[in-house]
């Protein structure tokens, strides 16, 4: 029964959830001891606020642990966006998805070019395309797209992108 409990609690509220769902257990046992009616009306307050001193004190510690655990994700994280801006040799990079307009489904082997190239290249069968521009400064560029059953889409994108998704209608 606990475990499911902090399985649950630690899913939905993670590390400051699992905090307060261990108060809520510990303290759930106090209740249920019956020790209220024992004690004084200023003991059993003293003993209430105690209680929620602690489980509030330890929510906070929870958070913290959160906060401090993500800030140490984020800090550690590489940033391969900000490193190929870094690289004046690397190369800018269009990528994204080619839709179906009408079903938002991926659009396999639909044919990209690129105004003024001569090469042409092609979607993935899910629709996933990524373009590596070699010796290109950071000019928008016009991308057109062809595929059989569809109307021709074009875009203009400023390099470099990562998530273009190009919307195609069906004839």
């Amino acid at each position: 029964m606990e475990a499911e409990f902090f399985r649950v609690v630690g899913g939905v509220a993670g590390l400051a959830g699992l905090a307060v769902g261990m108060i809520l257990l510990l303290y759930r046992e106090i209740l249920t001891k019956n020790v209220f009616p024992t004690l004084s009306k200023r003991d059993a307050y003293r003993l209430l606020q105690n209680i929620a001193v602690l489980a509030w004190s330890v929510a906070m510690c929870g958070i913290v642990g959160w906060v401090w655990s993500t800030a140490l994700l984020h800090r550690n994280q590489h940033d391969p966006a900000a490193s190929a801006a870094e690289d004046s040799t690397a190369p800018l990079v269009v990528a994204g998805t080619v839709v179906d307009q009408m079903t938002d489904l991926g659009i396999g082997n639909a044919t990209i070019r690129i105004e003024g190239e001569n090469a042409q290249y092609s979607s993935e069968d899910n629709g996933n395309f990524r373009i590596a521009l070699r010796n290109r400064s950071g000019d928008r560029i016009h991308l057109s797209v062809n595929r059989t059953g569809y109307l021709e889409t074009n875009q203009s994108v400023m390099p470099p992108t990562h998530n273009l998704i190009l919307q195609m209608r069906p004839r």
